[in-house]
């Protein structure tokens, strides 16, 4: 598994278009810092959200772009059969992809961390726990895309597994709204409804800690750490299911 692991990491990062992704997420929160008509507090709040923002959506561009690609790649180029002529388990090949990828993405997500860390000091913007708790959760979220995304590419075509991961990160956005909707019109079907979704799609605004960065809003850091925790469970069982269905997968035809 681990030569898997080692080989996902290099081609990611000899990856022109996992490199071009990078510079575009680095280079939007540089354009951020230059807005210098705004005043210092303007400049500060703008740093924290377009900074997480851009992050997640660099994140986002890198597994929906490349991730459906790792299993595709090798059944088109029939490396599939040579590696599936060694004694490896077909488990270890779905981890290794993931964990090759979750590691080359967890390098972008250091240096934008780095990088905005540095322009927020600059601008004498107070850094807390809730900050890197933030750029956890979107790490974390981004690792669950992953294993969306795999998840599919086990069953159905690169196209629809790329599409599918959007419209579980759609979802996976909307359902907190679903059911805040249905509590305020008092529509109980919906409510039961977006209850649903959320227990069946991951409810991504639950890892939306970045939302209270730049507030003094009360916050109760052990239950997002239990929750971070409950969302890691939910990855795992993902990888699993993946798993499972990449063992009954035949190359018959590839």
């Amino acid at each position: 598994m681990w030569n898997i692991t080692l080989n996902t990491y290099r081609e990611l990062i000899r990856n022109k278009l996992f490199s071009l992704i990078g510079v575009f997420g680095i280079t939007f929160i540089l354009i951020s810092f230059l807005l210098e008509t705004l005043s210092l507090w303007e400049i500060q709040r703008m740093l924290f959200d377009f900074g997480l923002s851009f992050m997640e959506l660099t994140g986002f561009m890198i597994v929906l772009v490349i991730g459906w690609q790792m299993i595709f790649r090798e059944i088109e180029g029939k490396t599939i059969y040579l590696i599936l002529s060694k004694p490896t388990p077909r488990s270890n090949i779905l981890l290794g992809k993931f964990f090759g990828f979750s590691i080359a993405l967890f390098w972008i997500i250091l240096l934008q961390t780095i990088l905005l860390s540095g322009l927020l000091i600059l601008k004498w913007a107070p850094l807390d726990g809730i900050f890197f708790l933030a750029i956890l959760g979107i790490y974390l979220k981004l690792l669950i895309l992953l294993a969306v995304t795999l998840f599919f590419s086990t069953f159905v075509s690169p196209m629809v597994a790329m599409f599918s991961t959007i419209g579980v990160y759609m979802i996976g956005h909307g359902a907190y709204y679903i059911i805040e909707f249905a509590i305020r019109k008092n529509m109980i079907l919906l409510g039961y409804i977006g209850k649903w979704v959320a227990t069946i799609f991951p409810n991504f605004t639950a890892l939306n800690l970045k939302n209270f960065v730049w507030t003094q809003a009360p916050l109760d850091i052990g239950n997002w750490l239990i929750g971070y925790g409950i969302w890691v469970l939910y990855l795992v069982c993902i990888l699993l299911a993946g798993i499972l269905l990449f063992r009954k997968k035949t190359f018959d035809n590839a």
